[in-house]
């Protein structure tokens, strides 16, 4: 009986920890989306939203929920004034999670061990290519000219498809 129990505390040890890594990837992509809104506005006021469902926490800038696999920016002020501006905010995401995803390659390719004699099987590189991978579909599903499919931002626009279309308007 304790080989089982032993087997099942690891299994949610793992689990949380994954929902963790999905969380983190997904605020900071957020995180990068507030700081291009800062820095083209100069406006502080903006509220981030990470997954849907139950709610877990909620203050004044971030509520988290328990479904942690998908985020929305909100930020005060709707009219931004100029196309770079909103170019500025919608681009924050992506390079965030671009960074993201050059830093973890750095680490894998300038020799840092990610395995060590602490982490048995492998844990390390496991938790390193899941969070690669992770970052590089955030990445990749934020540029990309669609509209979301899953969770609480289903039919909305990507990030890319909302930079094309204020390109678009800056032209006409």
């Amino acid at each position: 009986m304790p080989k089982i129990i032993a087997a099942l505390m690891e299994v949610v040890v793992l689990i949380c920890a994954m929902w963790f890594l999905v969380f983190l990837s997904t605020l900071l992509h957020e995180l990068g989306h507030a700081v291009g809104y800062m820095l083209a506005t100069g406006d502080r006021h903006w509220h981030i939203r990470v997954g849907w469902g139950k709610r877990l926490l909620h203050t004044k800038v971030l509520t988290v929920h328990l479904m942690v696999f998908d985020g929305l920016f909100t930020p005060a002020q709707k009219a931004f004034g100029t196309r770079a501006k909103l170019v500025a905010m919608l681009s924050g995401g992506p390079a965030a999670s671009l960074l993201l995803v050059l830093g973890l390659l750095l680490l894998k390719f300038r020799g840092i061990s990610l395995d060590s004699e602490i982490f048995a099987d492998g844990i390390m590189e496991f938790f390193w290519n899941y969070a690669f991978f992770l970052n590089l579909f955030i990445l990749l599903t934020s540029v990309s000219p669609i509209h979301y499919f899953h969770g609480a931002i289903r039919g909305m626009e990507s990030d890319g498809l909302q930079i094309i279309h204020a390109m678009k308007k800056a032209r006409d």
